[in-house]
């Protein structure tokens, strides 16, 4: 089962993206939702197949709700941007900072500016509980937590 990201957490993300950013990479667009958020402010590169990407690419930033099933290939793709671009915002399985002290200190050392905790009811019918990762290349100050409140009518 494909789960989109919602409207109102697209918008979320695109807010995070720092303003002196031009080119990002979408690199899962799924429906596009992501996409439609950021291609206001932003070009936005939006591959069909993430893997026919050329890993040497370099983008502003990356904006990104990689697959959670399997999480091995969500892990990978993340892995794989976070040396694609110098910003990283990623929704993610909070598991991908409480399962794991090596990938948990690989976020951290590349800069892990903010977390922001999304509600469990951000994905209807998911039993997966997520956040946001802010991260930033070479910061090194202490992380900030965001606890995000749904939207009473999200769109």
């Amino acid at each position: 089962m494909d789960f989109q990201t919602p409207n109102w957490c697209c918008l979320k993300m695109a807010e995070l993206v720092p303003p002196d950013c031009k080119q990002v990479l979408e690199p899962t667009p799924g429906e596009g939702n992501l996409v439609r958020a950021l291609k206001p402010k932003f070009e936005v590169v939006a591959p069909k197949q993430f893997w026919e990407v050329d890993p040497v690419s370099f983008y502003d930033c990356v904006v990104m709700n990689p697959p959670f099933t399997p999480m091995s290939e969500g892990y990978k793709i993340f892995y794989r941007c976070m040396n694609m671009a110098d910003h990283v915002i990623a929704l993610m399985p909070w598991l991908v900072l409480i399962n794991s002290e090596r990938r948990t200190e690989d976020i951290v050392q590349f800069g892990l500016k903010k977390v922001i905790h999304l509600p469990r009811r951000t994905f209807p019918g998911s039993r997966v509980q997520c956040c946001i990762l802010c991260m930033d290349r070479g910061f090194r100050g202490s992380t900030e937590i965001e606890f995000a409140i749904l939207p009473s009518n999200p769109v």
